[in-house]
């Protein structure tokens, strides 16, 4: 089955970025893939707004054709993450690539952010670069995905990342390092035997699958602060999360955590909404796979 995966540009991105994590996510069955570039034009006079090919498209476009992927471009005009979200859904789309400034401030992620609306509302994982940071810390160009870091709060929204995370480590052969963090919650006491025995499911369900896993839990109550230096001292590659508001009275791995660990992170992310706004979307998110 041909997978797909859709990258917006916008012309901030780094082009070498982009191309190194695209040749990354599946070189091996890159006859197996297809690259959607896509451009939208802000919808500010659509009467008369021309539709041109933004040149990082091109560069990309030509680059990748080069290397004989299977690549297509696309334009439209109108709103971004509108346009952005109904392309996913139209292919339909296996991944959505995409960049955003993380901490340099150009691009926060805030209420009515492009990046944060894409999250909120893809009906597919978005795999996150930042391109002020356009390169791995030890500049490697292979085996970009030896290490994965997924954060769970101990719910099922959280944990619906992981089918994906599975099939992607199984790809890249990836270690992955389950961590959970306590959270500061007056219920949360008499949850913790709970989430721990969940927790210990999970990983061993991931052992099972063939895939080297670790369990790292703490009592801090500081979960970015701890996620944040587990990325460095773990030398984290991706990081995989699910985001889901808040459920009922408990805030769990809420919105605002991903939000400051896509905005401080110094690895990518792969991130998933586990309740998506937009229609048509399937209950468990599709992720590249190893074609049989």
């Amino acid at each position: 089955m041909e997978q797909t995966i859709l990258i917006p540009i916008d012309g901030t991105e780094s082009v070498d970025e982009t191309l190194l994590y695209v040749r990354s996510i599946s070189p091996k069955f890159k006859e197996a893939m297809r690259v959607v570039l896509m451009h939208v034009t802000p919808n500010v006079d659509s009467l008369n707004a021309a539709v041109e090919v933004h040149p990082h498209v091109n560069a990309i476009h030509n680059a990748l054709q080069s290397e004989d992927w299977k690549v297509d471009r696309e334009t439209r005009i109108g709103d971004p993450v509108r346009e952005i979200i109904k392309m996913s859904i139209l292919l339909p789309a296996t991944m959505i690539l995409m960049s955003t400034h993380g901490r340099s401030g150009i691009e926060r992620i805030r209420e009515g952010s492009v990046t944060e609306q894409v999250l909120k509302q893809s009906p597919c994982p978005v795999f996150i670069l930042h391109s002020s940071k356009p390169a791995p810390a030890d500049n490697r160009t292979e085996d970009l995905f030896k290490r994965i870091l997924v954060p769970l709060d101990g719910s099922d929204a959280s944990a619906a990342i992981l089918s994906c995370v599975e099939r992607f480590a199984k790809m890249h052969d990836s270690e992955i390092v389950i961590f959970h963090d306590e959270l500061e919650h007056a219920e949360y006491i008499e949850e913790k035997a709970a989430i721990k025995a969940k927790l210990q499911e999970h990983s061993v369900a991931l052992a099972n699958a063939g895939l080297k896993v670790s369990l790292d839990m703490t009592t801090y109550k500081k979960p970015i602060r701890e996620i944040l230096d587990r990325i460095d001292s773990l030398d984290i590659d991706l990081v995989s999360m699910a985001t889901h508001g808040t459920h009922g009275d408990k805030i769990a791995m809420d919105e605002s955590v991903t939000a400051e660990i896509v905005r401080h992170a110094n690895c990518p992310l792969l991130v998933w909404s586990a309740e998506p706004q937009c229609p048509s979307v399937s209950a468990e998110p599709q992720c590249p796979t190893v074609p049989d």
